[in-house]
């Protein structure tokens, strides 16, 4: 009767109806619907149900028809996601059937491509493949979290895919699950402490997860920002507030950073961070210490770094040595640093006794010393041994030589002019020494130029003034041009170039930071000349470049307030007569220079023993006070201690390579070796040892002497505390260096630190054995 006849089956109630089927879902449409099946007028049937396909199927099959199961989409996804009901299953079929249609579904059915229809903006997350690596997890967990922070709540049946999804991340990573929840609150408060916001509050265990994950790449709200910058600023003026009055603030501020800074894993987060930190050092400048900004390091950029690096105070200069080659690297090692900082620092009166008690300290020592010492030429601590004739002339026929006395050059000055001269040339001119030395006394113009340029002292330059004015007719002054002259210029000849800068803009009247800008100008037109001048110079001569000076310069400001003696004239701070005469009366606030002992004078000189100067004389005889700044003329140490620098042009480079080597226990003083080659043509200065990690943590280490250009040098330091294995292991290694100009430069060294984990023991274990 119903043979070739098919009956649909749908047990599980939720599989689509084909076209021109009818559907049977009741015991009375079933009976209604056999009438019509024996007389041959009903058409296919699709009968819903479990019991009713139970019976209906029994009926069907004895009357001569076959039965066929419908596939239920429920169960189809109930066979990808087990944990799904039954009813989950089918309410989500539903969804997925409005998107593929009945007969368009994927095969195999994937979980991806489930999650794609039911949340299309998040496809390209539900694509990755689930993994431990830290790159995969932070992908996962930032799309993760940014998708949940942005969704609407999720209905419980995609909620349970969604778990489904997690715990193919938890297979391969636990924490996976503390990473990847379901709930958007939770979802920001870990968001926001892996990024490093202050205030969220996670549990343990999420926070042990955040460190399985590199650097949060979430594009942060600007209202997060604002709020940890509004955050940390209240929490760090706090700290700083708590503590005892006689605690360092900078200890405090370098604390809250080294803990803010670990906390942050979000590369915009730092500088607001930092901002922070250098905006309450504006306010509160006494705060900087060096702690605090080997703190800071890592994160500064290079121009911000050498802003604060110049407002940091120096160490106080040490006691001062005895012997002169040891006094002038006291000098330019720790005094100048000391008193260029102390300088500018107007209303710091306990910086300016500091330098104070050293600077007299030190005029005390020179003129103890300076007659038997210093005022000749013998040494190459003094400025005559380098200006001797057979120093300064050319050294064969082909050298061509350039003798630079600028007026007034201080030590600081002239490696920075050499700098410029450096940068200005694009390289090609090159300082290759420097040599600090001891200038004449007193130190002005009158009394040191012209004994400078014959190369002997004040008073046998006197009597050899004839040879002495035949030498110099030749110099170029500050009005003539030097580089016209340079062009005419034959090998085995020497150019004497004497400007009266940067003296005559120290000399101008206005404010301290106006006449600096000054003098930073000269120095900068002065270097312009000195390169034209090499450049004016034919390449196939021998040059030879010599800059030097014939006095240095008080570093800041000072004011006239020394009574002139009558019978003397003054000049900045020194007073001098004429001619011989009768020593003239003590003074508590004069030093006399006795032109009968070795000083070299004709006459009776004096100095002011502190950083004032003399009054000026007026035309009626009265004397005027005032601000006298840069002035020179006296002993303190700026204003004795000379340079004499030697440029050269197609100069190799700097450039050094090595090792650092070494091995101890944890903890333990251990030595560390550095192999240094110098591949440059000409000696520089080793300065430090810094090993560095990532984050800002930095060590440095000092390191002293000379590195000659085109050899191997060794050298041994002490490394206190001495670090694990592996973090010595992750330390990047570099050696700073000093070049003749002053300027400080990087290199890395191959790290082969090492260090022995396993800590020995003073007892005899097996003693009682």
């Amino acid at each position: 009767m119903l043979a070739n006849q098919v009956l649909l089956l749908d047990s599980c109630g939720d599989a689509p109806i084909p076209p021109g089927h009818l559907l049977v879902a009741t015991e009375v449409e079933w009976l209604r619907y056999t009438v019509l099946a024996s007389r041959g007028q009903a058409a296919p049937a699709v009968v819903r149900g479990t019991v009713l396909e139970r019976w209906a199927s029994s009926w069907w099959e004895m009357a001569g028809g076959t039965c066929k199961k419908l596939t239920s989409p429920g169960e189809l996804l109930r066979r990808a996601l087990p944990s799904l009901s039954t009813p989950e299953a089918q309410i989500l079929a539903r969804q997925l059937q409005a998107e593929w249609g009945d007969g368009n579904w994927p095969s195999p059915l994937s979980l991806a491509a489930v999650l794609a229809v039911l949340f299309p903006e998040a496809a390209a997350l539900w694509e990755l493949e689930p993994s431990a690596e830290p790159s995969t997890l932070t992908a996962a967990t930032v799309q993760w979290l940014a998708w949940l922070l942005t969704s609407e709540p999720l209905p419980a049946t995609a909620e349970q895919v969604l778990r489904v999804w997690v715990s193919h991340w938890q297979a391969e990573t636990p924490a996976a699950g503390e990473l990847l929840p379901l709930s958007a609150n939770t979802g920001q408060e870990l968001l926001r402490a892996w990024c490093g916001l202050p205030g969220p509050s996670i549990s343990y265990p999420q926070h042990q997860a955040l460190g399985l994950l590199d650097e949060c790449p979430y594009a942060l709200p600007a209202e997060w920002i604002m709020e940890a910058k509004q955050a940390w600023e209240d929490e760090l003026r706090a700290q700083v507030a708590a503590v005892p009055a006689d605690t360092e603030a900078g200890l405090i501020v370098a604390t809250w950073w080294g803990q803010t800074r670990a906390a942050i894993h979000h590369a915009a987060l730092v500088p607001v961070a930092l901002d922070i930190v250098l905006r309450y050092l504006d306010e509160q400048p006494a705060t900087l210490s060096e702690d605090l900004l080997r703190a800071l390091r890592g994160s500064l950029p290079a121009a911000e770094y050498a802003r604060l690096h110049k407002q940091l105070p120096p160490p106080e200069p040490s006691t001062l040595p005895t012997e002169p080659d040891a006094v002038l690297r006291w000098v330019t090692d720790e005094y100048l640093p000391y008193r260029t900082w102390q300088a500018e620092q107007p209303n710091n009166p306990s910086a300016s006794l500091i330098a104070r008690t050293h600077a007299v300290a030190f005029g005390e020592w020179l003129l103890a010393t300076y007659p038997g010492q210093l005022a000749g030429a013998a040494h190459p601590f003094q400025q005559l041994y380098w200006a001797q004739h057979t120093r300064t002339r050319p050294q064969h026929a082909n050298e061509i030589v350039i003798w630079v006395i600028a007026d007034g050059l201080g030590w600081n000055d002239a490696r920075l002019l050499a700098r410029t001269v450096h940068e200005h040339s694009q390289g090609d001119i090159a300082a290759i020494q420097a040599t600090p030395c001891f200038g004449l006394l007193p130190t002005i113009t009158r009394f040191t130029k012209a004994a400078i340029r014959a190369g002997v002292p004040y008073q046998q330059m006197r009597a050899r003034q004839a040879q002495s004015d035949a030498d110099a007719a030749a110099d170029v002054r500050d009005h003539q041009d030097p580089v016209s002259r340079a062009r005419q210029l034959q090998g085995g000849q020497m150019l004497v170039w004497r400007p009266l800068q940067p003296d005559k803009a120290y000399h101008e009247t206005g404010e301290v930071s106006v006449v600096r800008r000054s003098v930073q100008a000269e120095l900068r037109k002065l270097a312009e000349t000195i390169v034209e001048i090499t450049r004016a110079v034919p390449r196939a001569h021998g040059l030879r470049v010599l800059l030097t000076t014939d006095h240095g310069r008080m570093l800041g400001p000072g004011s006239r307030e020394v009574t002139v003696p009558e019978g003397f004239e003054a000049h900045g701070r020194v007073t001098y007569r004429e001619q011989p005469g009768p020593p003239p009366a003590a003074s508590e606030d004069i030093i006399w220079l006795d032109p009968t002992t070795w000083f070299n004078l004709p006459c009776w000189v004096g100095v002011v023993r502190d950083e004032r100067s003399f009054r000026v004389r007026r035309a009626d005889g009265s004397q005027a006070g005032g601000p006298d700044n840069f002035s020179h003329g006296g002993i303190w140490p700026e204003e004795v201690v000379v340079p004499w620098l030697s440029l050269a042009r197609n100069v190799v480079p700097t450039r050094l390579s090595g090792s650092a080597s070494g091995h101890s226990r944890v903890g333990a003083t251990g030595p560390v070796t550095l192999q240094l080659n110098h591949h440059g043509d000409h000696a520089v200065q080793a300065r430090r040892f810094v090993l560095s990690w990532p984050g800002g943590t930095v060590i440095e280490l000092p390191v002293e002497g000379d590195l000659p250009g085109k050899q191997n040098t060794t050298r041994t330091l002490s490394l206190p505390d001495w670090p694990t294995g592996q973090r010595i292991g992750a330390a990047e290694v570099s050696v700073v260096i000093e070049q003749a100009d002053g300027q400080e430069l990087t290199f890395s060294l191959t790290n082969q630190l090492t260090t022995d984990e396993f800590q020995t023991q003073g007892a005899d274990l097996l003693g009682d054995l």
